[in-house]
């Protein structure tokens, strides 16, 4: 009978764990991450049929091998862990792996009705804990490149549509197989759920206030506070029993006075967090790449950081899960102005199509406001029909467009600017 490698002991989990939780931590790879050599710049060269090799990592993705690739790999690339994905019947079955590696070899089915979330989990801690070079193997390399991700992407606490967006850019076979696709997505979701409320401002700014917590741990953050619905927003906490732990800002907003002060006064230990580049007070701060996490270590909530200066030059948005929070640099068919705080058209073009419009398509794009009553559009949407930055629009066309829209003065950015700054305290 196959062996089934189904559990990973706590204690090696919380080894590898461990590192990863701090409560904001630099992001070790881009947006745009390559895997291209150890980190001592070594390949293992390895000419495997089919194989597919994150040097970094130390992990190959490989199909079928014959016995004597299973030897070479072995002997060459001195493989110190291996799992298989076939059953024991195939053909292909590494036999000389399993007796070479012992406990170090794993065999984890991925196949038909056995594609669940907890075998994804399975996957996953496999390859946190192995000891390294790990060959994974399956009958193309596809089913493996599943196994890659969900790893990757719990290791670099990188949210669900950036993961996929990552998975994209490396090529990853599993794409061509939907069932293989939707495995992924699913193992790629939080993984006790969350606490999600949209909240507006009635007040007058039509600011949108999204609340997020952990249902385990009770651990929550808001964005974009508005202080006129503070009242408002603690009830909700409240209500639902949360321990607000960060508020935070997609930017120095200038139509309204942040709520994070006010919070702060009536919430022991809440910190506030901003852009480093908005110059604003806060109790921490952030930059481009860095994951903001919360709730269970375990299964922390993570939020990613992606700097989209132009209305701003502090602006950022922030990916979880399956949304992107954008601030004011990309709303429901439109986008924040660029003529005042240090804006610029061409910047913010350059920041929603990089860091935006490059996530995958279904993305929820949750912005910092809406005149009209939308609450939700989506990445695919914008890049379609934003008369601004879709369409197939240039940055010319853009900057051009900007450039005409005579905007009356804001309101209150003599209030609410200089408030913002000291993080909405008077």
């Amino acid at each position: 009978h196959a062996h089934t490698f189904a559990t990973v002991p706590r204690a090696l989990r919380a080894y590898a764990q461990q590192s990863f939780y701090s409560s904001v931590s630099r992001a070790s790879q881009s947006l745009r991450t390559q895997f291209t050599s150890f980190p001592r710049g070594q390949s293992m060269s390895l000419a495997l049929p089919g194989s597919r090799e994150f040097t970094t990592d130390r992990i190959v993705l490989a199909g079928d091998l014959s016995p004597e690739d299973v030897d070479a790999a072995l002997r060459d690339g001195k493989f110190a862990s291996w799992i298989y994905m076939n059953p024991e019947s195939n053909p292909a079955f590494p036999t000389a792996a399993k007796a070479a590696l012992g406990g170090a070899f794993a065999q984890l089915v991925v196949e038909g009705d056995r594609l669940t979330k907890g075998l994804a989990k399975s996957l996953r801690d496999a390859l946190m804990t192995m000891p390294r070079p790990t060959m994974v193997q399956c009958s193309t390399a596809t089913r493996a490149s599943t196994a890659y991700i969900v790893y990757k992407a719990f290791e670099q606490r990188w949210p669900r549509a950036s993961a996929t967006q990552r998975a994209r850019e490396l090529g990853l076979a599993f794409f061509s197989k939907p069932p293989l696709a939707d495995f992924v997505d699913e193992g790629l979701k939080p993984g006790r759920g969350y606490i999600f409320r949209q909240l507006f401002d009635t007040s007058g700014s039509s600011t949108y206030t999204y609340l997020i917590a952990d249902p385990a741990t009770k651990e929550a953050v808001l964005i974009d506070p508005v202080r006129e619905m503070v009242d408002r927003d603690l009830a909700v906490v409240d209500d639902l029993g949360l321990k607000l732990k960060y508020a935070l800002n997609t930017h120095c907003h200038a139509d309204h006075v942040t709520g994070t002060g006010e919070l702060k006064k009536r919430v022991p230990g809440l910190k506030s967090m901003i852009a480093k580049a908005s110059t604003a007070q806060a109790d921490e701060h952030f930059v481009h790449g860095d994951i903001i996490s919360f709730g269970d270590p375990e299964s922390a909530l993570n939020l990613e950081v992606r700097a989209t200066p132009g209305h701003t030059d502090g602006c950022v948005s922030f990916v979880f899960d399956n949304m992107v929070f954008t601030g004011d640099a990309l709303l429901i068919r439109g986008c924040g102005r660029t003529d005042f705080q240090g804006g610029s058209s061409a910047k913010l073009y350059e920041s929603v199509h990089s860091q935006l419009f490059t996530l995958p398509d279904d993305t929820l794009v949750y912005p910092a406001h809406d005149y009209k009553g939308r609450t939700v559009s989506t990445i695919g949407e914008e890049k379609a029909l934003n008369p601004r930055l879709g369409s197939g629009k240039t940055r010319d066309e853009f900057v051009d467009i900007m450039s005409k829209l005579d905007l009356a003065y804001p309101k209150r950015i003599d209030e609410a600017l200089p408030l913002n700054l000291k993080c909405g305290v008077e």
